[in-house]
């Protein structure tokens, strides 16, 4: 599993958690549209730091908190 589709596993059990959609979750915290579509269709492998931040801040948490799930855990986790 890349980076990415972990980051995308997480933004979506925490927009089920808050029971919001993906467009407004972006448009609240002004993150644009294309790059997390494109970390969520794969073309964008790992997300930058200023975009984890960005997405965790948007959250309320932070970027420890964020990162602290089982799917960031995971042994066959590809960060490049």
């Amino acid at each position: 599993m890349t980076l990415g589709e972990a980051f995308t596993i997480r933004i979506n059990e925490l927009l089920k958690q808050k029971h919001i959609s993906l467009h407004k979750f972006l448009k609240d915290n002004s993150i644009a549209r294309s790059t997390i579509v494109n970390i969520m269709r794969g073309n964008t492998k790992s997300p930058t730091l200023a975009i984890v931040y960005q997405v965790a801040d948007g959250f309320g948490l932070s970027i420890l908190k964020f990162l602290d799930d089982e799917v960031f855990k995971r042994n066959d986790l590809d960060y490049l």
